[in-house]
């Protein structure tokens, strides 16, 4: 069993962003459901990679362009989440899509709403509001933003509030290792990042189990972003221990979603 807890829908009411994404990752070329766009192939891709479960971030918010790259929307309505979970329980768990921009909707009301659809889980994308370039100072640096001590402060605040760091917090590796393991409501994803940066870091801390880091970590890929299935075959080529598999696979994932 695994489920990927960084899956996104790649059906056309996701709109181009991923699309987009998969083009500037290299996703595009070995990506079989984008090109064919019906939930069946999105389903056919997943099974044939070994993926049980996706957990669908796809999320809202408006495009903008960040350094080189033009971004497009993000376009997956909430109420499609709701309806592709009740029709593929078990199989696709959908994530509420909640921009804190508070441009396309209201975000504490469109959370409230989420909840009355039946999705268990939010991502929140706080980062495109036009107007709100990179280096605006009153924002702080973007980067700067991916620290885990800004997650640590609100896992604190909100010790009932179960928190996943998609991205592992990139580039802070070792910093989102260490929250995690401090905090009983913080997992972490590493997702595509897991072969840039900090692989090692991840390996050892999982390995080596420290401060129960093991039981916090989660197996994602980022797909369409990234081809599925050579992600897959890339992270089993890494020499986990064989009784963490389980944890990472999908025994961290189901408590993290309250699924278990």
């Amino acid at each position: 069993m695994i489920v990927d807890v960084r899956c996104r829908l790649t059906t056309p009411e996701a709109g181009g962003y991923y699309a987009v994404a998969a083009q500037r990752f290299g996703g595009a070329a070995a990506n079989e459901a984008l090109a064919d766009g019906t939930i069946a192939g999105f389903f056919r891709e997943l099974g044939a990679a070994g993926i049980t479960t996706a957990v669908s971030v796809s999320g809202q918010g408006p495009g903008r362009k960040v350094a080189r790259w033009q971004i497009p929307a993000r376009t997956t309505s909430n109420d499609l989440m709701a309806e592709l979970q009740r029709a593929h329980w078990g199989r696709f768990v959908g994530v509420g899509g909640i921009y804190g921009g508070n441009i396309i909707h209201d975000a504490l009301a469109e959370v409230a709403r989420c909840a009355q659809l039946g999705l268990r889980v939010v991502f929140v994308d706080h980062a495109r509001s036009p107007g709100c370039p990179p280096d605006d100072r009153r924002g702080g640096d973007l980067v700067a933003w991916a620290h885990p001590a800004h997650l640590e402060r609100v896992a604190e605040d909100f010790p009932e509030l179960r928190i996943i760091a998609e991205h592992g917090c990139y580039p802070y590796v070792r910093e989102a290792i260490v929250v995690a393991a401090r905090r009983d409501n913080v997992y972490v994803s590493a997702d595509m990042y897991l072969f840039h940066l900090g692989t090692e870091d991840w390996l050892k801390a999982v390995n080596a189990d420290l401060f129960g880091f093991r039981d916090k970590f989660l197996f994602g890929t980022s797909y369409p972003t990234i081809p599925l299935r050579p992600y897959v075959e890339q992270f089993f080529a890494l020499p986990w221990q064989p009784d963490a598999l389980p944890l990472i696979l999908y025994g961290n994932a189901l408590r993290a979603l309250a699924l278990s």
